[in-house]
Parts: structure tokens; sequence; C-alpha cells
């Protein structure tokens, strides 16, 4: 309601002084848009504020600085102005709160001292310098920042590609040569694997050339667990190479083994019938029995037929 313009064509912001308390700064929006537009480049670091609250101050004092024919004060955290010379006298006699010092910056002490009344000049604080030196001794963020908004920095993306660019560059190439081969090894792989099916399932149709093929691991594994001991029972492969190496120790063959409800038959040919009774000794002492069911004596050797009993 204070504002004469169009609200639409300001830009306001606000920024909180405590819970209750909040600093409120408006500009009009072109005025933002010009000063915007002669910045660099870079200009991520770079604070708008109201000059008034740009003024060092300390304590209940008040601070200013000649700026040509207007001085520009602050009297208090969010209180500030910019007015005609001639009227900082009238100024400083409107405050709420008289300051208990006025510290000036400027060139022409004189000209100063010729505006103020004797109370104003026994508080006044005159030190020589302008903006310059106000800017360097401040060294409080101004408690409010206009490039808010519409207005806020951009991020500095152009910055960060000339930094990072050949970087970049670099692990892009890096990661695309990554997922070439990552994706070339797969592909091998893949085949590799088809190939390795493929194998199994033809051996596995040799083998068991009858029957449906499903699932040619799981089918061989179930045939092959026939096989190995469960709880309580004794490995048929095991006492197969007993078998076996019972027979060679004693120059005898195996021709034939049957496999069926724990029993193992086997037909053996073997030089003399010496030969296999200590075949089928030396399964009894490797813990198994071992039965001659028939033996048949052909030319110069001996064939027998033996069951040992596996489980």
């Amino acid at each position: 309601e204070q504002v004469a313009d169009d609200v639409d064509d300001l830009h306001f912001v606000a920024s909180a002084l405590d819970d209750v308390h909040h600093l409120v700064a408006f500009t009009r929006r072109d005025r933002m848009s010009h000063w915007v537009a002669q910045l660099a480049c870079d200009d991520s670091q770079i604070c708008f504020a109201p000059e008034a609250l740009c003024l060092p101050r300390e304590g209940d004092e008040c601070c200013a600085v000649i700026d040509g024919d207007n001085v520009v004060l602050r009297w208090s955290a969010t209180e500030g102005a910019r007015v005609d010379i001639s009227l900082l006298p009238i100024v400083l006699e409107s405050l709420a709160e008289p300051p208990s010092q006025l510290v000036m910056y400027g060139t022409d002490r004189a000209e100063v001292l010729s505006k103020l009344n004797d109370e104003q000049t026994a508080i006044l604080d005159w030190r020589q310098g302008g903006w310059g030196s106000i800017l360097l001794l401040s060294q409080a963020t101004p408690a409010i920042n206009l490039r808010e908004g519409d207005f806020a920095p951009a991020l500095p993306l152009a910055k960060w590609w000339r930094i990072w660019k050949t970087a970049a560059i670099a692990a892009l190439v890096a990661v695309t040569l990554q997922f070439v081969s990552d994706f070339s090894q797969f592909q091998s792989l893949k085949t590799q694997n088809l190939e390795l099916r493929a194998a199994i399932q033809d051996a596995y149709r040799r083998a068991n050339p009858r029957g449906a093929v499903v699932d040619v691991e799981k089918q061989l594994d179930r045939q092959i667990s026939e096989y190995t001991g469960d709880d309580g029972v004794i490995a048929f492969t095991p006492r197969l190479v007993n078998v076996v190496m019972a027979t060679m120790a004693h120059n005898g063959r195996v021709t034939s083994v049957n496999y069926s409800g724990g029993e193992l038959r086997l037909n053996l040919t073997v030089a003399n019938f010496a030969a296999v009774e200590k075949i089928r000794q030396q399964l009894e002492q490797a813990g198994l029995t071992a039965m001659l069911e028939t033996s048949s004596a052909r030319g110069d050797e001996v064939r027998a037929r033996l069951r040992v009993e596996v489980s």
C-alpha cells in the first residue's frame, strides 16, 4: 500500500531477522534487469543490497557517507536512506531515538559542519574517505540480497565446463570403452554358455537317447544321485573302484557290471580259479560281502560272476 508503482513491476525479497520480524526490500524489475545485464559472466558471488545497509554500524550510532550532493546514512539495523545533504540535520532530528554518535565519511568537513547544529556537531566523528574506505572496513554481509527469485545467480555451468572439460571427456571415453568391453565380454560368455548347454544336451542324449529332455542338468543330477550314498547307504562309485582295483591286482578284467537294489553283479575274466578266489577275498577285506555265483573255464581263461552287496 505504500508503493506507488504497480506491484507486478516490482521485485520483492525478504529476510528473517528473528521469529517475528522480517526485513523486506524491493526495487523495480527493469532496474534489476539493467543492473544484472552490466555484470560480468561470472557473477555468482555478487550481492545486490540497499546501499544504506552496506554502511558499517555499531551499537546505537549512526553512520553516513557523503556522495556528491547527497548523503547516505544508516541509523538502525534495518533502516537508512539517501537524502540531499541539506536535509541531513532534519533527518537526524526526526529519528525516534537520537544516535549516540554520528560517524561520517567524506572529504569536505567544513561543508558538513555548516549544515549541522551544535548538538549534532558534538556527536560528530569525522573520518576522511568515501565508499572505498567504508567497504574496506565493512566485514558484515548485508542483511538482505536482492538477487533472489527471478534474478538469482545462475549456476556457472560455462565456468565448470571450462575447468572440467578435459576430465569429463576422458571419463566419458573411459566409460564408453569399458561399456563396449563389458558388452563384448557378455556376448562372448553368452555364446559360450549356449554352446556349453548344447554340448551338455548332446552328451545326455548319447547316454540316454530315450525320453523327453526338459532340463538336462536336473535330469542328469537326479540320475547320478541314484549312485551316491544317502544317509546310511554306502556310495556306489567308491565300491566300484574297489572291485576294479581288486580285479586288476590279480591280472583280471571286468567285462560287464550291473547294479540294482544295492547289489553289484559283475562278470570277470581272470587267468585261473585261484585268482577269482583272491579277488573275492580282497573284496571281503575291503568290508564288502562278495559271493561267487558262477565260474567256468574257457581255454586258458576263467570267467566268473560275482555278487557284491554295496548297501
